[in-house]
C-alpha cells in the first residue's frame, strides 16, 4: 500500500499540467441563462458568459443557445445585460478625463440608482445616478493625516482621520426625504449600508425601485485524498532517533465560506481529515542488566483532524494559486506505541513496555497549491501542505517533534 501511495503523490506532481491543460476547456466558458439590451429593439434572452465582475466590465459574451456561436458586445455596443440568477450590468461612462466605457453592475435602482465598478485592479469603486441628472457621481471616503499643534505646548501632532465626501453627494441628491438624509451622518463607505440606504431613500420617495443583487456569503463543500508522511523524534535513555512514518492515505472533506465582507482573494476553511503514523525501528538499548538489548520501537497512530484556516487564492486564470495557514487539532483515535526488548544470553521471550501517547495534538498548518476551475460544475484541487505538532507522548520529550507533509488531491463544488 505505501508503495502504491507514493507512485500517487509523485503522479499528482507530474499530471499537473496535463490536467491544467484538461480543464481549460471547460474553464474558457461559463455561460449561464441570462440576456442583452441592446441599443434598440427587444431584449435579447439566451446565455451569457460569466467571468467574474473583472471581465464582465469590459466585455459581455451572449449566445441565443447552447448550439449558437458567441456574440462579443462593448459597453458602447448595447445597453447593458444581466443573469437571470442575479447580477445586471449598465454600460456607463466612467467620469474621468479618459471617459472610459464600462459596464457597471447595478445594486439598486430607482429614482436614484446605485452602481459598482471594479477596476483592473480589482478594487471596487461605487456611483449614484439619479433620473434627472445621469451623469456619475463618484461616492468616495479616504484615511488622511492631520497636523495637530497643541495650543499651550505648540507640539505637532499627526493624527489619522476619515473624511467622507460621499455623505455630502448623498445628502444633496437626498433632499426631497429628510427622513433618510439625516442617517447620513453615521454611513459609512459600506456597500451594505449603501444599498440599504439606497433602497430606503428609493421607498421613500416612491416610484418604481428595485434591489438588484445582495451580496451573500458563499460556501462550497471540497473533498479531497491523497498520501500522508510524518517524522518525529524518538528519545530512549541518551539516545536519540530521527524517525520517518510510512506514506499511507490520508482523505478529507472540507467546507469553504467566502464571506460576503471579505476580500474577493480570501476565504475561510473548516475541513475533516483523517491521516495515519507508524514507525519502526530496532536498535541496541540499555537495560537493567546493561547493555545488548535489541529494542525494537512500533507506533501506531490514526488521527481525525479539524484544520481551521485562511486561505489567499488568485481569482483569475486557468490556474489559480493559492497559499494558507492556520491551526490544526487533532483526535487520535488510535495511538498505541510499544517497546519491547530482547536480551539473547538470558531469555528468548520479549519483554513488551508500553508507551502512553496522548489522545490528541494540537499544531500548526501550512499549504500551498493551485486551483483549476472546471465550469460552473467546481474545480480541480491540487496541494501540499506541512504541519507541525505538539508531544505525541503524554510524557515530554519521548516521543515529540512531529512534522508532517501531505500531498493531496480533491473536487470544490460549484464556483
Amino acid at each position: 500500500m505505501a508503495s502504491i501511495i507514493r507512485v500517487f503523490m509523485k503522479k499528482i506532481l507530474l499530471l499537473l499540467p496535463l490536467l491544467a491543460v484538461t480543464a481549460s476547456a471547460a474553464a474558457q466558458t461559463n455561460f449561464q441563462p441570462g440576456y442583452v439590451l441592446p441599443l434598440s429593439g427587444d431584449t435579447l434572452r439566451g446565455e451569457v458568459d460569466s467571468r467574474g465582475e473583472l471581465r464582465g466590465a469590459t466585455l459581455c459574451r451572449f449566445r441565443a443557445s447552447a448550439q449558437a456561436g458567441a456574440t462579443e458586445y462593448r459597453p458602447t455596443e448595447i445597453r447593458g445585460y444581466g443573469l437571470d440568477a442575479g447580477g445586471t450590468y449598465r454600460a456607463s461612462v466612467l467620469p474621468v478625463a479618459a471617459h472610459t466605457p464600462v459596464f457597471m453592475q447595478v445594486l439598486a435602482d430607482g429614482k436614484l440608482t446605485l452602481l459598482r465598478y471594479t477596476n483592473e485592479n480589482e478594487s471596487k469603486q461605487y456611483y449614484a445616478q439619479t433620473a434627472s441628472a445621469p451623469l456619475l457621481q463618484p461616492l468616495v471616503q479616504r484615511d488622511t493625516i492631520v497636523l495637530q499643534i497643541n495650543p499651550q505646548t505648540q507640539a505637532e501632532n499627526k493624527v489619522s482621520t476619515r473624511v467622507y465626501p460621499f455623505r455630502n453627494v448623498l445628502w444633496q441628491i437626498m433632499a426631497d426625504c429628510p427622513t433618510v438624509q439625516t442617517s447620513l451622518t453615521r454611513l459609512e463607505l459600506q456597500e451594505s449600508r449603501l444599498v440599504k440606504t439606497v433602497t430606503a431613500y428609493n421607498t421613500c420617495v416612491g416610484g418604481p425601485q428595485n434591489v438588484i443583487r445582495k451580496q451573500t456569503n458563499k460556501v462550497r463543500v471540497s473533498a479531497f485524498v491523497g498520501g500522508y508522511r510524518a517524522n518525529v523524534t524518538y528519545k530512549d535513555d541518551r539516545q536519540y532517533f530521527d524517525l520517518t512514518s510510512d506514506v499511507l492515505p490520508s482523505f478529507g472533506v472540507a467546507l469553504n465560506l467566502k464571506p460576503a465582507s471579505f476580500n474577493p482573494h480570501l476565504s475561510l476553511l473548516a475541513e475533516l481529515w483523517f491521516t495515519q503514523q507508524k514507525y519502526t525501528t530496532t536498535y541496541d538499548g540499555v537495560g537493567p542488566l546493561g547493555p545488548g538489548y535489541e529494542r525494537t520501537l512500533k507506533v501506531d497512530i490514526a488521527s481525525v483532524g479539524l484544520p481551521l484556516l485562511l486561505r489567499y487564492s488568485l481569482t483569475k486564470g486557468i490556474v489559480r494559486p493559492y497559499v494558507q495557514a492556520g491551526f490544526v487539532a487533532k483526535q487520535n483515535i488510535k495511538n498505541k506505541a510499544e517497546k519491547s526488548d530482547y536480551l539473547p544470553r538470558f531469555s528468548s521471550n520479549r519483554t513488551i513496555t508500553a508507551i502512553d501517547l496522548k489522545s490528541y495534538n494540537i499544531g500548526g498548518l501550512f499549504g500551498v497549491g493551485v486551483t483549476i476551475p472546471t465550469g460552473s460544475k467546481g474545480s480541480i484541487n491540487l496541494e501540499g501542505r506541512l504541519d507541525k505538532l505538539d508531544s505525541t507522548s503524554s510524557a515530554a520529550g519521548i516521543i515529540s517533534n512531529s512534522r508532517g507533509l501531505s500531498v493531496l488531491a480533491g473536487y470544490t463544488f460549484g464556483q
